[in-house]
This record gives C-alpha cells, structure tokens and sequence, in this order.
C-alpha cells in the first residue's frame, strides 16, 4: 500500500514537472524571438550635442588699464603718487578725505559717477584743496569736491618763479562749498573748464588769474550762489568765457585788475553767449567788502582793458546789467577801451552804467546794437558808439551810487544748499584717456558760432 501511495506520489510530482517545464520552454522561446528581433534591427545611440562657438571671453573688469582706487590703491593720493604720463586715476564711488597734491605731468584722474565719487574736505584747515595740480597737462573730470577750507580744484603755477603751468582741463566737476572758490587757475596758461557746476563759495565759482596770455576756455559751465559767478584778476590773452549760466550769484562776471598779482592791468578777454540773471541774491556767502559793491551787478568790468562782451543775455540784476568803473588798490585802475556789443538786457534795474573815471572823459569804452532801455548816462549807445572817435560826456554814475548790501544781508557759505544731481561724463568706464597737454577744444572755438541765450 506504502509503495502504491509513494508510486502515485512520483507519478504526479514527475507530471508537474513535465507541465513547469513545458510552460518555460514557451516563455524562453517568446523572449528569444524577442532578442533575435531587436538584433536585427540598426542600433542608435544618442551623442551629446556638439558646438563650434567659442568659450565666452572674460570680462575685462579694468579696460582703461587704470590705477584703481581703492581696488588697486587705497587712496587717490597713493595712486596720483603711483602715476606715470599717460596714466589714468579711476576713483570708485565713495566719500574721500583726503586733500589731494599732483606732481606728475600729463595724467588724467577721473571719478566713476561724478555726484557718487566725492572728495569732502570736512571743513579742515588741515585740508585746503580738494585737489592741487602742480604739474602741466593734468585732467580731472567726473567727480565732486566739497567742503574745502581754500578751494576744491586749483591748477597752479608758482607765483615767484618763472613757471607758468601748461595745459590743464576740469571737466564735469562739481564743486560746492568750498571756502574761496570753486575750480581756480593760476599763473596757468592753455586751459579747459567745461561742463562744471560751481556753488556756494565766498569769493568765484570760477577763477582765472595772472595769465597774459591764458590761452583758456570756459564754456559750458554753471555758477551759481557765488559771492561772484567768474572773476579774473590780470588774466587776459585768447581768454575765453563763452556760453555759460551765472545764475543767482551777489555778483556775475567780474573781471577785475588789481596789483596784489602780476601781469596787470586785465586786458584782452572776450566774454560772449552767457546767460546771467537772478544776481543781487543775497542768500549767498558774503566776500570781501570790495566786492560787496559789485553786489546787484550781472557784468562788472572794474579796471579792464580791451575787452569784448558780445551776445550776452543779461537780465533780472537788482542792480545793474552791466557797469563799466574804476577799482581802487595800491593804483587806480580804470577800465579803457571795452566794446560792448549785441547784447540783449532786460529786467534790470539799469541796464547799462558807466562809473565816472576821467571826468567827462570815455576813455574809448563804445556800445554797439545792444537791446536795452535804461543807462547811465542816459542814452549810452547815442552818446559812445562804437567806430567813432567820441567826444565828452557828461552824467556819469559814481562809484558809490549804489551802495553795499547790509552786512548782515548774506548767509555763511556752509550753508549754501548742495546742487542736484549733475549730468555724468559720457563713457567715463570706456572712453580713452585725453591729457591737457593739447587742447583740441580751445584750437578749433569758432567765436562767430556764438549767439545770444535765449534765457528759460
């Protein structure tokens, strides 16, 4: 019975076998159709994407080749000191103080963003100047230079010496509240100030000294709450202040002689194509008391020579639109053969003055196709016209006719509100660097180009 049940047992494991193995065979069959199939067929194989372009350049963070400051040199002194001819400073946005000295010719030093780059002299004695050029040929441009105790930007000869700096350019700078001026050049011949806003200072926004000839242009320019606007002590020569805006100043363009320089009298400048209005603004600093007679003047001509104002816009002067006088110093100087012509004055109190200098003498001052309707002596352009050999004249102002404001009547130079934001350089990142040595600007002004400001 055991062997029957053990045979029955053999039997039917043997028939599952025979039935598993069947069912594999199939399944092995299917599958090495499948292979044989896929064998058959081509293979593809996905390759990764190829390109011709070339791997992206690296971006030249330094294409001027500058001396970078403070990325290269920690102050603008350091990389000035650095600086060989042909060198360019580039200063990096922030607030520098620091009074900076240049004594390497021919370099170019220039500010990033002129109203972020700032060089605040914090009202310190122990800084005078923002920046002083000493050497021939050096530009500055792009930047602001503040709070100075002299003066913000100053390009000097030697007073004493011989030397006389050749070649200097500020352009696109602003300058505010500095104690005296604003951009000053002295003893300085062959020079550029364009583009510039000056604010704020107890004596000029601009300033041109002791230079016969100067062989200089300021065009372009803004000068504005100044004690004066432009004032030029003994420089004249190819002297040039042409197409600027003297807003708002106690005083505008003040040429001016006087024996505490060199090189007198002032004589043989021209001053043409300037708007100059809202003068007489007593919310200015206070300078000196000899100027305070000025106050009130859009054009002063104390003690010059020789001089050409054309094709100005002169209006809104408490005062005076333009006076023509004497200047009291170790000599009297008088003011002698000045032409002025084609002028347009409007809205000031007077618009034309003559201060008495030689009695009922002219001196060979002549006024020419002006539109204007007040003078002193009346009917000025009747009585000295240009061209004509003039004879005497009488009704003359005097030199104390208008008297000095109150002295109270000024605010301190500190106080002077900081200018809006200025226009940038253009391409001040990229554009090549262009030295003061040669000054196209100058060589090519083209003085019959200019016209009279059409004002706001």
């Amino acid at each position: 019975m055991r062997r029957l049940i053990f045979s029955i047992f053999v039997l039917s494991m043997l028939a599952a076998a025979c039935s598993s193995s069947t069912d594999t065979t199939s399944t092995d069959t299917t599958s090495a159709d499948a292979t044989a199939t896929a064998a058959e067929e081509p293979t593809t194989t996905t390759a990764p994407p190829t390109t011709t372009e070339a791997p992206p350049e690296p971006v030249d963070e330094n294409p001027l080749g500058a001396l970078r400051v403070p990325q290269d040199y920690a102050t603008i002194q350091d990389a000035v000191d650095a600086a060989v001819e042909g060198d360019i400073v580039l200063i990096d946005a922030g607030v520098y103080n620091e009074s900076v000295a240049v004594e390497t010719d021919n370099i170019v030093i220039r500010g990033v963003d002129r109203n972020e780059v700032i060089l605040d002299g914090e009202h310190s004695e122990e800084m005078a100047n923002g920046i002083i050029v000493f050497s021939n040929g050096v530009a500055v441009e792009n930047l602001t230079v503040r709070n100075y105790y002299s003066n913000g930007l100053f390009f000097t000869g030697d007073y004493d010496s011989d030397f006389v700096l050749h070649g200097w350019r500020a352009s696109y700078v602003t300058a505010y509240n500095n104690r005296q001026y604003g951009i000053y050049a002295f003893n300085a011949e062959y020079g550029l100030a364009d583009h510039n806003y000056a604010s704020g200072h107890t004596d000029s926004g601009y300033y041109i000294g002791q230079c016969q000839p100067c062989m200089t242009l300021v065009t372009q320019n803004i000068s504005a709450a100044n004690t004066l606007g432009y004032s030029g002590t003994n420089s004249g020569g190819e002297m040039y202040v042409i197409d600027n805006e003297f807003r708002d100043n106690r005083a505008g363009i003040v040429p001016s002689t006087l024996d505490s320089e060199e090189l007198a009298p002032q004589r043989d400048a021209v001053f043409a194509g300037n708007w100059v209005h809202g003068t007489g603004n007593l919310e200015t600093p206070r300078g000196k008391d000899l100027w305070e007679l000025t106050a009130g003047m859009g054009i002063v001509m104390p003690g010059t020579n020789d001089n050409l104002i054309w094709r100005n816009l002169v209006e809104d002067s408490t005062k005076g639109g333009l006076a023509l006088s004497w200047i009291p110093d170790e000599n009297i100087w008088i003011a002698e053969n000045n032409e002025i012509r084609e002028n347009v004055f409007r809205n000031n109190l007077i618009d034309a003055i003559m201060i008495e200098q030689a009695g009922t003498d002219a001196l060979g001052n002549c006024w020419a196709d002006n539109v204007m309707t007040t003078s002193v002596p009346d009917n000025i352009q009747d009585l000295l016209p240009c061209g004509v050999e003039n004879g005497p004249v009488e009704g003359f102002a005097q030199i104390d006719a208008f008297g000095a404001p109150d002295p109270d009547a000024n605010i301190p130079y500190t106080d002077v509100p900081a200018p809006d934001a200025q226009p940038q350089m253009p391409d001040a990142l990229t554009a090549a660097p262009s030295t003061a040595d040669v000054l196209p600007e100058f060589d090519n002004f083209d003085l019959d180009a200019v016209t009279v400001p059409t004002g706001a």
